[in-house]
């Protein structure tokens, strides 16, 4: 997915929230914001994607403020926060009577775990009837074709999205492993973000899981990831499963070789993300390509 122009001001909006996560003085607030606005004048193009230009947002802000992790304090706020959350999940799945369906809209959902995106609010704090709520709406998109390809697959490919939804991520990965099926999941190998990382994984998955972390980009990007990850991308045996709208963003510019075994699930939290699937913002998306 390329950038849209309203792109540009997620990008400072994000910023600006960032530097008052991580920066405590104005001074280097207005030096990470300066460099910021140079790489955006250099390189915010229509043949940029939104993923790309976000994952140098966070790598001058590491550089600038010496933290390598900045969200460190929100992504343990909100992995606790998705512990309490889960059994309100497993109930829902529980009393689902399609319950593979139910699965997608607990993850759907779940990535409703999301800071600074222009136009989405979530606060760890006051997450629970929202979740409440999202769990009762429908999810949209290619959901019967989903569904059957899930149903059909016996190898899969797990790329993760944030923090807090790793848990009801490895929900659903566990429900599919009962099923028979044969999982690797990725997450970030060192913090970009508020992503999941591999130590998330470690914390909260509680059965034997094969990981095969993506690197630390926002998304999947094909020149940074490492070669036992690409190894099982273009596997034409693994179904693959791409959260949030990172891995959007990223993987719908070669989502062509992947097709017919490429499944996106997010909420669509911003409209550029939402209008190039053809959804309303906000709403739960599962999409076969």
């Amino acid at each position: 997915m390329k950038v849209r122009p309203e792109c540009l001001s997620c990008l400072f909006d994000r910023a600006i929230f960032e530097a008052d996560l991580a920066l405590n003085d104005d001074h280097k607030k207005i030096a990470f914001l300066k460099e910021l606005l140079r790489f955006a004048s250099d390189n915010f193009n229509l043949d940029a994607t939104p993923a790309k230009i976000g994952t140098e947002r966070e790598r001058i802000l590491s550089r600038i403020s010496g933290n390598a992790d900045p969200y460190l304090e929100l992504k343990r706020k909100s992995n606790a926060v998705a512990v309490t959350l889960l059994e309100l999940a497993k109930k829902s799945y529980e009393r689902a009577d399609d319950k593979l369906k139910t699965l997608l809209a607990i993850a759907a959902a779940g990535n409703s775990m999301e800071y600074g995106v222009r136009g989405h609010r979530f606060d760890h704090r006051t997450f629970q009837p929202e979740f409440e709520r999202l769990l009762k709406e429908p999810i949209v998109g290619d959901v019967e074709a989903v569904l059957d390809a899930i149903k059909r697959s016996s190898k899969v490919l797990y790329l993760t999205d944030n923090a807090g939804e790793i848990v009801f991520d490895l929900f659903l990965i566990k429900a599919l492993i009962e099923r028979g099926k044969k999982v690797v999941i990725s997450p970030k190998s060192s913090p970009i973000m508020n992503d999941a990382t591999v130590d998330d994984v470690k914390q909260y998955a509680d059965f034997d899981l094969e990981v095969v972390p993506s690197g630390s980009f926002i998304g999947l990007s094909l020149d940074e990831a490492n070669e036992d990850l690409l190894k099982v991308l273009w596997d034409e045996e693994y179904l693959v499963i791409a959260k949030g709208m990172g891995n959007y963003e990223m993987i719908s510019e070669f989502e062509d070789q992947l097709k017919g075994r490429l499944i996106y699930i997010f909420r669509a939290k911003c409209i550029p993300v939402a209008r190039s699937v053809g959804v309303n913002q906000g709403e739960l998306v599962a999409v076969m390509r």
